[in-house]
């Protein structure tokens, strides 16, 4: 294997050459002074999500090695677009913060899990959904209930 030809290999989907994923400093240079990338993981089914490296070969090997990402980055490509996509610009002196963007698994919108509540009658209602869902489901009760109220 002979590394020292060649730090990039040209991408078939464009002429842009991919860095190697050893390059920790490939972007630094689109950074303003001070700054430095934060890799986060945003793959909901990864055992890491929400993990953030801030050194960028430590990203990428985790994206070869962890199995939730195989079917998605199984080229250098393709880790190159999902590193560029994901991520942010963040100060090393700071605390670390959420990825811009960053859905949370507790997000209203992927969560699905039972739910229980009392409509306005006193009666419990169970079912399974989202927090949205839930919501939705009370207001339709509400509704019935002024309905039957009001005939």
């Amino acid at each position: 294997l002979d590394l020292g030809s060649s730090s990039a290999m040209t991408s078939p989907i464009s002429n842009h050459p991919i860095p190697t994923e050893l390059d920790d400093e490939v972007d630094d240079a689109d950074l303003h002074p001070g700054l430095i990338w934060a890799y986060p993981c945003k793959l909901p089914s990864c055992p890491d999500y929400g993990k953030t490296w801030q050194i960028r070969s430590n990203f990428l090997s985790h994206m070869n090695e962890c199995e939730a990402h195989s079917a998605i980055s199984t080229r250098p490509a393709a880790r190159r677009a999902i590193e560029i996509d994901w991520r942010y610009a963040t100060d090393p002196y700071l605390p670390p913060r959420v990825a811009p963007h960053f859905r949370p698994r507790e997000d209203p919108q992927e969560d699905v899990w039972n739910y229980r509540f009392k409509d306005d009658l006193g009666r419990v209602v169970s079912c399974r959904g989202t927090v949205e869902h839930m919501e939705l489901h009370k207001a339709q009760r509400r509704q019935q209930t002024d309905k039957t109220q009001n005939v």
